[in-house]
């Protein structure tokens, strides 16, 4: 038998810390920029990415955990999670790092967490917003989450300035 609130706290820990670290190798100044080359750097802005990911966690995962403990289910209710462009403009004027900070706090909120949900039964499903799934499920999805936008945020890192130099230069030459 898995140790879920064990093997959660490491890794909730240190995919945050990982997706921390993937979103300070990018330029300061492309924080708030879009990408060059969207096939594979995708359509957002890096500080956008970070708002993403905290505030699924905030909305969706923190209340989804707390079923657990004996908290209402989240009602089928797009407002329950505003994750639109219209949203979007209402913060984008933010600093960067705030976004950051922010992530933290919600991330460190879910470790926390976990520490009452150590008697839960982690196997059984009940009725989630992704439907019949078991509270592993619920945790687990946070986990990829973390991973998928952290994969973009280290794809800008590593590649953005490069592609742009490459974009620069070839409608230099074709213009």
């Amino acid at each position: 038998m898995t140790d879920w609130v064990k093997w959660f706290r490491e890794h909730l820990r240190t995919s945050g810390e990982g997706f921390e670290w993937a979103f300070s190798q990018i330029n300061p100044a492309l924080h708030k920029g879009l990408p060059p080359n969207p096939r594979y750097l995708g359509l957002w802005q890096p500080a956008r990415h970070v708002w993403h990911i905290t505030e699924y966690e905030r909305c969706l995962v923190i209340p989804s955990m707390q079923q657990w403990l004996g908290g209402a289910m989240l009602p089928d209710d797009e407002d329950i999670w505003p994750d639109n462009d219209e949203a979007w403009q209402q913060v984008q004027d933010n600093i960067a790092d705030e976004f950051i900070a922010a992530f933290h706090d919600i991330r460190q909120q879910q470790i926390n967490l976990l520490d009452q949900l150590v008697d839960v039964d982690w196997d059984t499903p009940r009725e989630t917003i992704w439907g019949m799934k078991p509270l592993s499920m619920v945790v687990t999805k946070t986990y990829q989450h973390t991973f998928e936008h952290g994969d973009t945020l280290l794809r800008m890192g590593l590649w953005w300035e490069e592609m742009a130099r490459k974009e620069a230069e070839y409608r230099a030459q074709n213009h």
